[in-house]
């Protein structure tokens, strides 16, 4: 799938940090108290905060303006070179008495990666911006407004967007046909009424409506707003709660989890580049996802690239569903083939063999018994077994059973069953085949 939101141009607004990560090792705890000592090897920097909305929106080919404010300290030097390096305009930046707000994060190594989140540090003064702030910054922001696509908000309650500003800004959007997205914590949630799009995860939004019942409070926040309502819920994937009354729930695609910082900027840096190319909020809302599942299976603060979210479709895997299970098809191509399977306890599958297909069986899970070369054997979680082409063979799971097939290349013609895949006993199985052989 080809995206390209290289025509869009985005106004960040909001709560600007610097995430500083310290990585190292752990072997020991310290003396001084029952806690572990990080041997710091290296130093890494990112953009934070509304800046790391602004980095991802970047990275998928946007055009970013980002306004706010920072101090005048060494955090701000560092910040401004991250933003050189991510194509981000900071010219709606203003330079104030507050220090820029920076998190530091240490990561403990673990297998070649650094990934063990061990402890974080704030740097910051959440107070409101004063008045004459606000009216600068105001006036930054509406000299840019005839030059975007869109304005996203992200207010991490750290005192840069004020109930003045916000509602200054949405009616700014509304009076020059622009799309205003929002992502903001409970606190603030009354600042946000007729914004195009609201994205609170699950506990804010629970924390917005004292309400734990989750369509209860997406249509809560909907009539209160008045706004289309994206709520992110973790593994259980994101619900949207559209003005026209539609509600939907998605389910995830994420398959696996390292760190979840920065997450919400990624997912409401693809809402609103989506949606200001003419997505609907179905398809925007498919699109983050897929997003969010890509940089949280990595390490730290990440931005998602258009390249990694292009790729995300070419590697698709295949689902086949089956009698006993299903067969989740990892790669298939001229020189190899690779399976993931799932058989179901008491399951088994046709009794047949392949004339070209060569194939090794790894159980990763679970326990098969399997007839091969005429007679019947037991493979346990951890063991592998070789089918050489010409061999009839069929394999019965006696638990749930996960297993992996690696075997030459795939092809549909190459299958010679002579019975059928099923359900049943040791002595079903085994009858079946028994009649086909007389």
């Amino acid at each position: 799938m080809k995206l390209d939101f290289s025509d869009k141009r985005v106004l960040v607004v909001g709560d600007i940090m610097l995430d500083k990560h310290i990585h190292g090792t752990i072997s020991r705890l310290s003396p001084e108290a029952p806690v572990p000592i990080l041997k710091a090897e290296k130093e890494t920097f990112n953009p934070g905060g509304a800046a790391n909305l602004a980095a991802n929106l970047s990275s998928l080919g946007a055009k970013v303006y980002l306004a706010g404010i920072v101090g005048e300290d060494e955090a701000q030097k560092i910040l401004f070179k991250e933003l050189e390096k991510n194509n981000i305009d900071f010219s709606c930046i203003l330079h104030t008495k507050k220090p820029t707000i920076q998190k530091i994060r240490g990561l403990a190594r673990q297998n070649k990666l650094y990934h063990q989140h061990m402890l974080r540090i704030d740097y910051e003064d959440t107070s409101q911006i004063s008045k004459e702030i606000e009216e600068k910054l105001f006036l930054l922001i509406s000299a840019k407004i005839n030059e975007v696509d869109a304005i996203a908000l992200c207010d991490y309650a750290k005192g840069t967007l004020t109930e003045s500003l916000v509602k200054s800004l949405i009616s700014l959007a509304k009076q020059n046909g622009k799309l205003l997205t929002a992502d903001c914590k409970p606190i603030n949630i009354d600042f946000y009424k007729n914004v195009d799009l609201l994205k609170p995860n699950k506990k804010e939004a629970i924390e917005m409506t004292l309400n734990e019942n989750i369509e209860e409070a997406g249509k809560i926040l909907r009539e209160k707003l008045n706004s289309n309502i994206v709520i992110t819920k973790g593994g259980e994937g994101m619900s949207i709660f559209e003005k026209n009354n539609n509600i939907a729930h998605f389910p995830t695609n994420v398959k696996e989890v390292y760190d979840v910082a920065g997450a919400g900027d990624t997912v409401l840096a693809v809402l609103t580049l989506s949606l200001c190319s003419g997505f609907n909020l179905t398809q925007a809302v498919q699109l983050a996802d897929r997003a969010a599942g890509i940089v949280i299976s990595k390490p730290g603060v990440t931005v998602i690239t258009k390249q990694d979210l292009e790729k995300s479709f070419n590697n698709e895997i295949k689902i086949v569903p089956k009698e006993w299970g299903e067969e989740q098809w990892i790669v298939n191509n001229e020189k190899y083939c690779g399976k993931k399977m799932h058989i179901k306890q008491g399951y088994y599958c046709s009794y047949h063999m392949h004339k070209i297909k060569e194939e090794t069986f790894y159980v990763l899970e679970g326990e098969l018994e399997v007839v091969h070369n005429g007679g019947y054997l037991q493979v346990e979680t951890g063991e592998t077994l070789h089918i050489k082409p010409g061999s009839y063979h069929s394999f019965r799971a006696l638990k749930d059973t996960i297993f992996f097939e690696f075997s030459t290349h795939h092809l549909n013609e190459d299958n010679y069953r002579l019975t059928k895949s099923s359900s049943g006993n040791h002595e079903k199985w085994k009858k079946e085949i028994e009649e086909v052989l007389k």
